[in-house]
């Protein structure tokens, strides 16, 4: 029965977050295009005129709302079985956008996002749970410092002057799942930090609080989170959230279990009972092709657009 409630809770937290992503993705229709170079330039103006729309703060409000059902949904059942149901997102954003607000894709782009969502389902079903004591700080740099470089890539490629809505879109959506990604990395290495210091961890206690604020990876988690979170508002600014939402999950879903196998010395390829055993085994490295597939075929594919032509700021 407690389970059946926290499922319960974690698809109603999805069919939130999803409408919340929708009235986002809508409210910028009002707003001028966003960039990183726009918000470089005009940072107070841009996030003064976002934070005085009222759409979009509805969206924000119930994206809230959704993200403490799930917490409340993860503190009472297995948070690995449920995460798979938190995707549910995904298809409320397409359903929404598509149907309501009359984004458009084509037959490749719809199977492009059928690959992303079915890469990870696989990979959240591939997920285990460990506990960490320790972590190689060595490969804890030079992941962060590749997603970093991965990040200003896409950053670039998306802010040239002669990119196309498309590739605004593909690329800042990219840049935000790496650095969602990323952000899981850092949040689990604080964890193992206030373990190693402390023995527990407990963000409710006052003296394992006062040490989290003290790493470095926990300010690392939250700018890497703040950063992804403006990335994803301009990919939805330039196009449509029934593309950039799975691509922003599915980056954000591979980037901690390719990293986590060299910080944490996670296996991408997973014994059962000793023995490796296809499919089961190979669920991770098979999740990883289905969700690169599927960026290719939004990368080279594309619908037509019917989002409102704004006054593009950089």
């Amino acid at each position: 029965m407690v389970f059946a409630i926290a499922a319960l809770l974690t698809v109603l937290s999805g069919i939130i977050s999803g409408i919340a992503h929708s009235i986002q993705r809508r409210s910028l229709d009002s707003l001028p295009e966003l960039t990183p170079r726009a918000f470089y330039k005009r940072h107070f103006g841009l996030v003064l005129a976002i934070f005085t729309t009222p759409l979009w703060l509805l969206g924000g409000v119930l994206a809230v709302s959704g993200a403490l059902l799930r917490w409340q949904a993860f503190s009472a059942a297995d948070v690995i079985i449920l995460k798979p149901l938190t995707n549910v997102n995904i298809l409320v954003v397409v359903f929404i956008c598509v149907y309501f607000w009359g984004e458009k894709m084509g037959r490749a782009e719809w199977l492009g996002i059928s690959s992303l969502l079915v890469g990870i389902v696989i990979l959240s079903l591939s997920a285990e749970e460990r506990i960490l004591m320790s972590y190689n700080a060595l490969m804890y740099l030079l992941s962060s410092v590749i997603c970093g470089a991965l990040v200003v890539l896409f950053v670039l490629l998306g802010s040239a002057r002669r990119s196309s809505d498309r590739d605004k879109e593909l690329f800042f959506a990219l840049g935000a799942g790496v650095l969602y990604g990323i952000a899981t990395i850092f949040l689990k290495a604080m964890t193992v930090e206030v373990l190693q210091l402390l023995g527990y961890f407990n963000v409710l206690d006052i003296s394992c609080l006062m040490v989290l604020v003290m790493r470095l990876s926990f300010w690392l988690y939250v700018g890497s989170s703040v950063a992804a979170f403006f990335l994803l508002q301009c990919a939805y600014s330039h196009r449509r959230a029934s593309v950039a939402l799975p691509l922003n999950n599915s980056l954000s879903t591979v980037v901690p279990i390719v990293v986590a196998a060299f910080v944490f010395g996670d296996m991408l390829l997973q014994p059962i009972g000793g023995f490796l055993l296809f499919p089961f085994s190979f669920l991770r490295p098979l999740g990883i092709i289905t969700i690169i597939t599927g960026v290719l075929l939004l990368r080279h594919f594309q619908g037509a657009s019917s989002s409102t032509k704004r006054t593009d700021l950089t």
